[in-house]
Parts: C-alpha cells; sequence; structure tokens
C-alpha cells in the first residue's frame, strides 16, 4: 500500500478548522457543526491533468497529507499548511477557478458513518449534491463502494509521476520510479510490484490506468484469497475510469455508474442487511 501520515478523521478535523479559520490541524475530536457539515458536503473545483473534476470535500481525505516536517519551527509549518489548505478551500469553491492540481487523493466511502462523532455526519448525506456520494453515504454495502480500491486512490496529471517522489510502497519502493518503468495505455491497468518483500508473502504492487486526456489513477493492489493482484488492478481500473467519467465530471450519469459498479463489485463482497440493489449475484 502507498504509505501516507494522515487519517480521514485528522484530515475532517483539519478541513473543519479551516472552515472555521482556525490556525492549526489537530487530531483530536472536535464539536462538527451545521456549518461544517454544509462545508464538507459541498463541492470541490478541481482541474487534474486537463480534465475539470467536482467532488465534495469530504472525499479529499488526502488532500492535507503532506511531507513530514523537519523545521525547528514547527508552529510557523503548521500556520503555512494551514495557509496552503484555506488558499485551496478558496480556489476550490470557485467553479471558474478551480484549483489545478498535480495529484489528488480520493476516497469513496460511507461519508456518513464516523465513529468518533456520529450524530452530525449522519447529516451530511442530504446535503451531498451528487446522487454518487449519498449511494455511499450511508451504506457500507453500496454497489460502488465495493467496486472502488478499498483504500484511498489517486488521479494524476501523467505528465507529474514526480509527485510521487515522496510517496513508497509497502517494500520500501519510490512510487514515482515504479510509474515512470510502466509503458502506459488506454482502457488497460498497468502493474509493477515490489520486488524484495522477504517478510510478506503477499505481492504488493503499484497499479495505473490512464483515463482522459493526461488524467491518470494510481492506486495499490494485491494477492488475496479470491482474487489475484492483476485481477483486482483489472476490475478496480475499470471501475475508477466509470466513476471519473461518470460521477465527478461536469456532469453526472449515475444509471451508467451503477451499472457499472454492479458488474464490477468485489468477488469478496457481502451483501448488506437491505440486501442488493445490483438484482444479481456479485462478479467473479
Amino acid at each position: 500500500m502507498i504509505r501516507r501520515p494522515l487519517s480521514s478523521f485528522v484530515l475532517v478535523t483539519c478541513l473543519v478548522m479551516v472552515s472555521n479559520n482556525l490556525a492549526s490541524c489537530s487530531p483530536s475530536p472536535k464539536h462538527v457543526s451545521d456549518a461544517d457539515i454544509d462545508f464538507l458536503a459541498s463541492d470541490a473545483h478541481v482541474v487534474v491533468g486537463d480534465v475539470p473534476l467536482v467532488l465534495p470535500f469530504i472525499a479529499l481525505t488526502g488532500y492535507v497529507a503532506a511531507k513530514p516536517s523537519f523545521s525547528l519551527n514547527r508552529q510557523q509549518d503548521r500556520h503555512a499548511a494551514t495557509d496552503r489548505l484555506e488558499a485551496f478551500r478558496k480556489a476550490a469553491t470557485n467553479p471558474q477557478g478551480a484549483a489545478k492540481m498535480d495529484q489528488l487523493e480520493i476516497e469513496v466511502y460511507a461519508y456518513g458513518w464516523n465513529d468518533l462523532d456520529p450524530q452530525p455526519f449522519k447529516r451530511i448525506c442530504a446535503r451531498l449534491s451528487r446522487q454518487w456520494s449519498k449511494s455511499v453515504c450511508d451504506d457500507p454495502w453500496a454497489a460502488l463502494k465495493q467496486a472502488m480500491p478499498e483504500n484511498r486512490f489517486y488521479v494524476v496529471d501523467d505528465r507529474k509521476f514526480d509527485a510521487f517522489d515522496n510517496h513508497f510502497t509497502v517494500g520500501g519502493e519510490r512510487v514515482s520510479d515504479q510509474l515512470h518503468s510502466m509503458q502506459l495505455r488506454v482502457n488497460e491497468a498497468s502493474v509493477v510490484c515490489d520486488r524484495n518483500l522477504k517478510s510478506s508473502k503477499t505481492n504488493f504492487c503499484t497499479a495505473a490506468i490512464p483515463i482522459k486526456q493526461h488524467l491518470a489513477a494510481v492506486w495499490t493492489v494485491w494477492d488475496s484469497t479470491g482474487e489475484s493482484h492483476s485481477r483486482q488492478a483489472e476490475r478496480e481500473g475499470k471501475a475508477i475510469t466509470a466513476f471519473v467519467r461518470h460521477a465527478i465530471g461536469p456532469s453526472e450519469d449515475f444509471p451508467a455508474l451503477f451499472a457499472e459498479a454492479c458488474r464490477l463489485r468485489n468477488p469478496k463482497s457481502s451483501i448488506g442487511p437491505g440486501g442488493s440493489l445490483c438484482g444479481g449475484p456479485i462478479s467473479k
């Protein structure tokens, strides 16, 4: 898996603090107000690889996952990080001035389920603007959630793979080196696996797929019971491609996305207490 330093809740706390003009981020729980929920449910407008994207701020779980600070003035570093986040927030809330990014980390999960502060997060579902985000918000068994990568994934400008210079795999390899070694082809997931994982019998690999113009996706795959890393990369690559094309572009086509998600669910996925809306068995 690609290593990253912050949890989803820390990100949410940071985003909430920026929305309230506070000066720092902290992993400690904080009351989440209606204004905070409105902000987290609101749409961020960004451009990656010349492709405009629209998705709720709460889905951007990795934006503040910055490099660790080795400065002696950590308070100054915290202020600088908060200033960068505030600048991003201002740019991303303006559709005409969408923030241009080399990469963006995204997570599709049940946004309304939060064990640390459950009540306010239940309210977020009704405030999300798009059907895809509402479909997963209060349903961990949603078809889209089961089709997408289990962990976070990245969309990236394929001319900017150096943005991964400070990202490392489970085996300690530089993600940018693995990406540069790939021969990317449209509609085809490429995979490079860690070479030296002596302590693990599981293959951990970096997967990437070009999607549109200069936009590509990058994520981690591995061997598991019922699905090889190559099969996982193929399936999830198709799911991410459908997600970009039908969910987070300038307009949404949820019926097309839902049909693809049903077809591309993880074969190990379970059916929730409400049953399956897909109307058939999970694809193998």
